[in-house]
């Protein structure tokens, strides 16, 4: 675990050395927040609640998706593929390390960074600026453990990408597209609620929906019972544990075709 450990200080430490990107992530954030509560606020104009949503809930949910969208969005499909593509892969497949925990632990330090700078800036925003009431629950002291799994879930869906670079000469179409069903089909744009009962249940029993909807869900609405929140996070638990093994099948059958070329 040691060198795991080092791995992750190395990425902190790089991390911090480009502050201008933190900057501009702050930037952009304070904007989206601006954009989206008018946008919700006239969407709220003329009722209390929507799909058993009030407004309140509604731009907690929105906002704080903004945050983790940008908080799990770990690259590790980019840098994989980089390694992938250029050979250095070659070089880290002949270290004592596994090469997964590796790319996990590159990206936990990237995870971290972004936190330090987004999460302080987006709370003061919503309760100075917005005046945003949070509701008090046992949903909340379950937010940290589901949001730790659900970055380990995103995580798990860009490694798998970043290995179809074994495959594929340019993973960009491929990464897009994965950008883009997950935003859609997670909840990261809107809550789940707004979605028709039928495509709910469908989305319900995917993976995806882990990532954002449910622990937004906790910090939204933090109150329900407490068999329901247990069963939300029972079912991230599950999709890590599914979701690990089939990353690691995949990874045993993707390096047999590994060609690296040397001068």
């Amino acid at each position: 675990m040691r060198k795991y450990l080092a791995i992750l200080r190395g990425a902190l430490m790089e991390g911090m050395a480009y502050r201008t990107g933190f900057f501009f992530i702050i930037l952009g954030n304070i904007i989206y927040l601006c954009v989206a509560y008018f946008l919700w606020h006239s969407i709220y104009a003329n009722t209390t609640t929507i799909h058993g949503l009030t407004f309140n809930e509604t731009f907690i949910y929105i906002s704080l998706g903004s945050t983790v969208f940008v908080l799990l969005k770990t690259y590790a499909d980019w840098q994989i593929a980089h390694e992938i593509e250029d050979g250095t892969i070659a070089i880290y497949l002949t270290k004592p390390v596994d090469y997964q925990f590796y790319a996990l632990f590159i990206s936990l330090g990237s995870v971290l960074t972004t936190m330090a700078a987004i999460t302080v800036p987006t709370l003061l925003m919503l309760t100075l600026v917005f005046h945003v009431t949070f509701s008090l629950g046992p949903g909340l002291l379950l937010f940290p453990v589901s949001l730790l799994l659900a970055f380990l879930i995103s995580f798990f869906f860009d490694y798998v990408t970043g290995l179809l670079a074994f495959y594929a000469e340019s993973i960009w179409g491929i990464s897009t597209t994965k950008e883009i069903l997950i935003s859609i089909l997670a909840g990261a744009l809107v809550p789940l609620q707004f979605f028709p009962q039928a495509i709910q249940k469908v989305l319900l029993v995917l993976p995806f929906q882990a990532i954002y909807y449910t622990p937004l869900m906790l910090v939204t609405r933090p109150n329900q019972d407490g068999s329901i929140l247990l069963s939300m996070l029972g079912i991230q638990v599950l999709w890590v544990v599914i979701l690990f093994v089939l990353t690691r099948l995949f990874y045993n059958q993707a390096i047999k075709v590994l060609r690296v070329a040397g001068g």
